[in-house]
């Protein structure tokens, strides 16, 4: 047990939670306390005799100089990778593309994003010029197609923003206030309106009914969002991530992204400046993707993509042949599904596999040069993908699993929300992909993959996901849940079918994954949201999140 000083004890105080316990929690070291524990690892002293000894300016408080340096030797001593892991930082994101979290978010490992969603927010706001909020992407503005562009994008957003009112009102004809029914009680039983006496469960009702309403129209409409809407979102991460995430961003072709991983090396320089220094723009990479590019476009560019299942098990038996790994590493830079792109390269010369194989990798010239996800294949279940934007980046978020995505594009095709068809409504939102997808064929040749931003959250999405039974338990369970989306939650359900017809016991034990279909289930949710939010102003007071909505 350490025994400080009481002059010792009010030094420390700021720093850690106790002077007196064996276990406590670091505080007000950000930016140094990575490499304050690297050190640790070294010393035979404890944390807080070690802060003391070598961290403190005259015995008073830490001096943030001489902790520069000393992180700087750290990670010169210890290598920066595994220090890197030991710092972190919040970083807000805001007014970027939805397409730019994708980049962000598809970094996976080290990093955790929380994105404005599009389940519970309407995105129909202009700024303070009276133009709608979606990113004018440089590339695209300073081509021949910059006027088309806006045209597009305001057709898209005005349809948009005038199903509002009108898909909510279908939801109230299909589910009037005097008809509707929620556990506000949170009794196990649902009540409906007039059932209520008190006036704050009454309110409760309301509040509920509303956010069903509500939440019913955000899930029906989001399918007309482009790519290109404005967002926010949070990510915590650590140095190793923030690092890896910078170098992929001003790596990108688009110049949209290439701003915001300069600004998030300038806004982490203030913060933890050691464990991002090193991000750099990756020259290795940015050349395999341009070759690989190009040998996909001869080998694949005159071959017609025809549409498949939207969810397809690639055989098992097939993981070990060497064709299986090649056509992982051709099938991002195709619009091919996993079938077409395994057909051809069975057929191609050993000299041309071989080709394909080099040009993957490239020329390492130092450990930091790795070659694509392709080599992670070989997993217990891999998913040829062909499912909606919106599924797609719910199911994305998943961390233990691998995945290869194709171009964001609306070249195959929409997919309409069951209700919005119901409702009268799939002439507007098939009119809105007639417009996308003839701007994005005239646009693509030109200028490349910026032509993206104008596919929809309805526009298909071809990829790859692979993963263990663990991670299938996980995410097949969690995507649905009554609450989830009804069209992911439909992705989700066929990839448990298909496991269950190559292995029934590994399906079985997935026991809480849910094949019902529910009409309520948000607003069953928002009910114990309610009950929730009752108890808290029964503990601490009235709260303004229990205002009518």
């Amino acid at each position: 047990m350490p025994n400080f000083t009481p002059e010792e004890k009010e030094v420390l105080k700021p720093y850690v939670t106790s002077t007196e316990r064996e276990v406590y929690a670091i505080t007000g070291m950000n930016g140094i306390v990575g490499a304050a524990y690297a050190r640790y690892s070294r010393s035979k002293l404890g944390f807080r005799e070690m802060l003391l000894e070598e961290f403190m300016k005259d015995g008073e408080k830490i001096d943030y100089k001489h902790a520069d340096e000393l992180i700087e030797r750290v990670l010169i001593a210890y290598g920066d990778d595994s220090v890197g892991e030991l710092e972190g930082a919040h970083v807000s994101f805001e007014n970027i593309s939805i397409l730019a979290t994708k980049e962000i978010e598809d970094r996976r490992i080290g990093g955790s994003p929380l994105e404005k969603s599009t389940r519970y927010v309407f995105f129909d706001e202009k700024d303070e010029n009276g133009k709608y909020k979606y990113v004018r992407e440089p590339k695209i503005m300073a081509s021949p197609f910059a006027k088309e562009y806006e045209e597009t994008m305001d057709f898209i957003f005005d349809t948009y923003a005038a199903l509002i009112a009108p898909m909510q009102e279908f939801y109230k004809k299909r589910l009037p206030l005097e008809t509707a029914a929620y556990d506000i009680l949170g009794s196990g039983q649902k009540q409906k309106y007039n059932e209520l006496k008190e006036e704050k469960d009454q309110k409760a009702f309301r509040i509920t009914y509303n956010m069903d309403i509500r939440t019913k129209a955000c899930d029906s409409l989001r399918c007309l969002l482009p790519i290109s809407t404005k967002t926010n979102m949070g990510v915590f991460g650590n140095g190793r991530f923030y690092q890896y995430l910078i170098s992929h961003l001003i790596s990108s072709d688009l110049e949209e992204v290439k701003q915001i991983g300069q600004e998030t090396f300038e806004a982490l320089t203030d913060v933890i400046k050691q464990y991002v220094r090193r991000a750099k723009v990756k020259e290795y990479n940015q050349k395999i993707d341009a070759e690989m590019k190009s040998l996909a476009k001869n080998i694949f560019g005159f071959l017609p993509f025809g549409l498949t299942e939207k969810v397809h098990l690639v055989p098992m038996e097939l993981r070990d042949t060497e064709d299986y790994l090649v056509a992982h590493m051709l099938y991002p830079f195709t619009r091919h599904s996993f079938s077409q792109v395994y057909e051809v390269v069975k057929h191609l010369t050993p000299e041309q596999k071989e080709r394909i194989k080099t040009t993957y990798v490239g020329d390492r010239s130092t450990r930091r040069d790795r070659p694509g996800r392709a080599f992670e294949s070989g997993y217990t279940y891999t998913f040829d993908m062909l499912t909606d934007f919106g599924s797609y980046k719910d199911i994305m978020r998943h961390r233990m699993n691998t995945q290869l995505r194709q171009p964001f594009s609306p070249i195959h095709g929409m997919e309409l929300p069951n209700d919005l068809i119901e409702a009268g409504f799939s002439p507007q939102a098939l009119e809105c992909h007639e417009k996308v997808l003839n701007f994005y064929n005239k646009a693509y040749p030109v200028i490349g993959d910026a032509a993206s931003y104008v596919a929809l959250h309805g526009s298909r999405v071809r990829w790859l996901i692979g993963f263990n039974d663990r991670e299938a338990m996980h995410l097949l369970e969690i995507r649905t849940v009554p609450q989830g989306h009804p069209q992911y939650r439909k992705v989700a359900q066929l990839m448990h079918d298909q496991i269950a017809k190559v292995n029934p016991w590994r399906a079985s034990i997935m026991k809480f994954v849910d094949h019902n279909d529910y009409s309520s289930a948000r607003g069953d949710s928002e009910a114990k949201q309610r009950i929730k939010e009752q108890q808290l102003d029964e503990k601490y007071g009235h709260s303004p999140t229990t205002a009518d909505k």
